[in-house]
This record gives structure tokens, C-alpha cells and sequence, in this order.
């Protein structure tokens, strides 16, 4: 889990969502147009309680389980769709983006996450 570096930040990498922009959830219309693919899945985070009507969580390793969903993107918009979430998220103010593991369909994979940036909130 770490900020990614230059060579990183040009990577198509799948988004890990864990809030409201999953499907069914209150900001699932900032990206659904630019979903090719949806699974459920998860990431080693904690979630923490930071008194807004969004979740928030810190990624390590050493943590349990975050359950969300992992999205595929359009490749012909996907530069687009990822600086349209950066603003939704309020990178790097609220949030910061970040490579992460997840676990989908049993399977170890690379994706990019939103952890949050003033993580000494209570956990959950």
C-alpha cells in the first residue's frame, strides 16, 4: 500500500470502492457511464468513524478486512473518469489515492484506493 510514484500514476489500474460511489450507493452516477465491470471484493483497511455521511479508512496490511467492490473502467475514458473521482474524493485535501491489494473472485489483484488523510479518527 503505498502513494504511487510517477511511472504509477499513468497505470489503468481498477478502482477498490468501499463508499458512495458503489453501485446502489448515493454517488454511484459519478462513474456508472465509465464502469465496464463490477465485483464484489475486499482490502486489508480499517474503516474509521470521521462523523460524515461518506466512509473514510486507512489501507495496511496489518489490518482486517474492508469489504467493497472493485471497478473496471473504460479505457477510452478512463484518464476522465480517474481525475473526475480525484475531485470527488478531494485529492490530496480529504483523501489520497493509492495502489493497493485486493481480493477478488480469489484472486490477489492491483488496484487504486482512496485512504484517508487524517487517519487518527476512532475505528469502527
Amino acid at each position: 500500500m503505498a502513494d504511487p510514484t510517477p511511472d504509477d500514476k499513468n497505470r489503468e489500474l481498477p478502482l477498490f470502492l468501499y463508499g458512495t460511489l458503489r453501485q446502489g450507493e448515493s454517488a454511484e452516477a459519478q462513474i456508472a457511464a465509465d464502469v465496464v465491470r463490477r465485483a464484489p471484493a475486499r482490502a486489508r483497511a480499517r474503516r474509521l468513524e470521521i462523523g460524515a455521511p461518506y466512509p473514510a479508512a486507512f489501507f495496511s496490511p496489518d489490518e482486517g478486512w474492508l469489504p467493497g467492490e472493485i471497478v473496471w473502467l473504460k479505457p477510452s475514458t478512463y484518464a476522465a473518469t480517474l481525475d473526475r473521482v480525484d475531485q470527488y474524493e478531494n485529492v490530496p485535501f480529504l483523501f489520497r489515492r493509492i495502489v493497493v491489494s485486493v481480493e477478488v473472485e480469489g484472486k490477489d489483484v492491483e488496484a487504486w484506493a482512496y485512504t484517508y488523510t487524517h487517519a487518527s479518527h476512532a475505528v469502527r
